[in-house]
């Protein structure tokens, strides 16, 4: 039974530390392609400031309720 466990869990961490390393590759680009800026955050700000928000209305209702 240990040794199917160990087994298991070699297998489980082969796969995990293969797919990382595949994830992580990125295409490669040619060198005529033009530098453009784009939003470095990618929607973080949009989705921090959706939850100040709503936390800020739980606030309002909870002290309302009180």
């Amino acid at each position: 039974m240990k040794l199917v466990m160990l087994v298991k869990k070699s297998l489980i961490l082969a796969i995990v530390l293969i797919s990382s390393k595949i994830l992580m590759a990125q295409a490669g680009f040619d060198d005529d392609v033009a530098d453009v800026a784009v939003p470095v955050d990618g929607g973080i700000s949009v989705i921090l400031g959706a939850a100040i928000s709503y936390g800020v209305l739980k606030l309002r209702k909870n002290k309302d309720n009180n």
